[in-house]
């Protein structure tokens, strides 16, 4: 069973990647929902699956024979690789979950280092948000949530963009501060760092921050006259970002192409064959890892009735 939610773990974790091209056509909202539901629930049930996987192994090597052995009946039997395996699948819950909670960490740090003081820049209020223009000449736009969402654009990149230009930035920077796309962001980043040794893990993540910017693109082109066509001449303006992606930065260098495609025109939607074609191989590894989950919970009052009784 451990090896089973392992695999599906990762399975589920890579079908964003994997699905993207159908993924374009739904609207970027439900998208970046869609992603972050399987990069949460792969995520946690691969890590449930090394857990699994190594139990039978700690358990006997810190003395609780008898729970050990009540483990390998639940769990059917010895894990492929033995002992060796089991030592390497608990090394690897360990360093998976630390690096996750370093990555988690480390982008609530920089989120707070990215807050602009009030003695530096100007400050002026943007809707319920705050605007902070840094006399920079780079081209910067990003967005900090906080306590009073701020959006940061540098002198530079309002000497470089049209007024319209401007205000379109500033409405897709404003739409990812109402939408709280950091919690979104925060978990790309634990599945960058958490899975980087996955290659299909990095290429979900990526597609969650593509659709996090093509769902503030749209939210902004909703709110203004020819925004399409703002936010598309600005694009072309600001071609890279001194900024990572554990902030919402506008010009985020690897969203760029498909965003300036996705500004032609709406989403095209999928009829009803391609949303199944879309929902289902994410619904049969999930149904899948449930019912294996359901199968394991109903043993375990026996599990803890029995610790202790087994034959060594």
């Amino acid at each position: 069973m451990g090896l089973a939610f392992v695999l599906a773990g990762l399975g589920i974790v890579a079908l964003p990647g994997v699905l993207r091209p159908l993924g374009r056509c739904l609207a970027p909202s439900d998208w970046a929902r869609l992603i972050t539901v399987a990069l949460v629930g792969g995520f946690a049930v691969f890590e449930l699956g090394l857990v699994f996987y190594a139990a039978p192994t700690v358990l006997s090597a810190s003395g609780a024979f008898g729970l050990a052995a009540l483990c390998l009946h639940m769990l059917g039997g010895v894990a492929p690789g033995g002992a060796a395996a089991g030592w390497a699948a608990g090394v690897l819950a360990v360093v998976v979950a630390a690096s996750s909670a370093l990555a988690l960490g480390r982008a609530r740090r920089v989120r707070r280092r990215a807050r602009v003081e009030r003695c530096i820049g100007e400050h002026a209020p943007l809707g319920r948000h705050e605007l902070v223009v840094l006399p920079r000449d780079e081209l910067v736009a990003f967005s900090v949530e906080g306590q009073g969402g701020q959006v940061v654009v540098s002198s530079g990149l309002v000497a470089a963009l049209y007024p319209d230009e401007l205000v379109a930035v500033l409405a897709h920077e404003a739409a990812h501060l109402d939408h709280r796309h950091q919690r979104y962001l925060s978990v790309a980043s634990v599945v960058r760092h958490g899975l980087g040794f996955f290659p299909p893990a990095e290429r979900s993540a990526r597609a969650l921050v593509v659709a996090l910017e093509r769902w503030a693109d749209e939210v902004a082109v909703g709110a203004l006259e020819d925004g399409r066509d703002r936010l598309r001449s600005a694009l072309r303006q600001v071609t890279a970002s001194i900024v990572g992606v554990e902030v919402a930065a506008f010009s985020a260098a690897e969203t760029i192409a498909e965003r300036l495609d996705a500004l032609d025109e709406p989403p095209a939607g999928l009829a009803l064959g391609g949303l199944g074609l879309l929902y289902s191989p994410g619904f049969a590894l999930g149904v899948a890892a449930v019912a294996g989950l359901g199968m394991w919970a109903s043993n375990l009052e026996m599990l803890v009735q029995m610790a202790g009784r087994c034959p060594l």
